[in-house]
């Protein structure tokens, strides 16, 4: 996929016009059935809902940067300006969706499980949500903590707009409370030029101490 043509209006799309899709990313898209009804919330300037769009998918968005909307948009069938903390603006969706897609945006809200909550109902009884998350438990930052730093940066695990950190035990807690089902936590697969197959084996072995971050599988909890 092309990058964007025009000016950056936000450091993700700095981040993504500079380094282009994550595995995250990838793994996150190739989940997603084309012909699906998505519901994509934090979308950026639109990097995944390009491609998304490109599948055949029917796309809305919720996004909060008024720059990053704006490029977004030209994807979605609907795209509202404003937070995922506020009801209001689920109100104004259509529903339900077959997949709603959360990537990396949970840890940057005051509240993430009412977020949660207002997308179980906007969700398909059949329907799956998609979550990634930073893993606050990396061992890197074990070992920053260790040394007493706790150094925030523009992007990464410390990001300095996170305001919520989570690890693999606390993440399916709070999906729990919810009112969803996690069926499955993966570590996206990786391109490690050094002994990258052995490294992916421990990342998978040891997730809560070897992976930066994870991709939660959610379904609605009937019971």
């Amino acid at each position: 996929m092309a990058n964007h043509p025009q000016a950056i209006t936000s450091h993700y799309d700095a981040e993504f016009q500079r380094l282009g899709l994550s595995e995250t990313h990838r793994y996150l898209l190739g989940q997603i059935p084309p012909g699906s009804t998505v519901l994509e919330l934090g979308p950026a300037s639109g990097y995944m809902t390009q491609i998304l769009a490109g599948k055949g998918c029917v796309v809305d968005a919720i996004e909060i940067n008024p720059q990053d909307a704006a490029k977004a948009a030209i994807y979605c069938r609907k795209m509202i300006l404003g937070s995922v903390e506020d009801a209001a603006n689920f109100a104004e969706l259509h529903g339900p969706y077959h997949v709603v897609l959360m990537a990396d945006v949970l840890e940057h809200l005051r509240a993430p499980k009412n977020a949660l909550s207002l997308v179980r109902k906007k969700l398909a009884p059949d329907g799956i949500a998609l979550v990634s998350l930073p893993n606050i438990a990396f061992w890197k930052m074990r070992w920053e903590l260790l040394c007493g730093r706790f150094d925030y940066t523009d992007t990464g695990l410390l990001d300095r707009t996170h305001l919520r950190f989570f690890t693999l035990k606390t993440a399916a807690a709070m999906f729990h409370a919810a009112g969803f089902r996690l069926t499955n936590a993966v570590v996206p697969p990786r391109h490690i030029p050094r002994f990258g197959r052995l490294k992916m084996a421990i990342m998978k072995a040891w997730p809560a101490l070897f992976s930066i971050n994870m991709v939660y599988h959610l379904r609605v909890d009937e019971t």
